[in-house]
């Protein structure tokens, strides 16, 4: 199943540069890998950014981060993420991230049944 990202940074004070640096070479990598099926940055003129990721599935979501995992461990210096939103059938590796960081949301994919969604609860 499909996996969606959306998530908002806000680029530290006099960091603005080096964080757009990291966003480029991020999203060379992602036009390398098969199971990244699209990754678009947003960016108004005030230091804010938008990314939306959509990976294959959980295993391309994770491929992504362990590919790219010298770079977001460059992210933290730069910028500071405000908020991020994982869609879809998400994975216990993306659920125990999710539940690590207090400012993303996990939005599993609705059954139509009233209090039903996947085994992500």
């Amino acid at each position: 199943m499909t996996i969606f990202v959306r998530a908002r940074f806000e680029a530290r004070a006099g960091r603005r540069a080096d964080f757009e640096e990291i966003v480029l070479a991020l999203t060379a990598r992602a036009a390398e890998e098969a199971g990244t099926l699209s990754y678009r940055w947003f960016a108004p003129d005030h230091g804010g950014y938008l990314v939306i990721e959509q990976y294959a599935d959980t295993a391309a979501a994770l491929a992504h981060n362990e590919r790219s995992a010298d770079l977001l461990a460059r992210v933290e210096d730069s910028a500071e993420m405000v908020f991020a939103e994982l869609y879809g059938t998400l994975g216990p590796e993306l659920l125990a991230w999710v539940a690590a960081h207090p400012q993303v949301t996990a939005y599993p994919d609705f059954t139509g049944r009233a209090g039903s969604t996947t085994a992500q609860g």
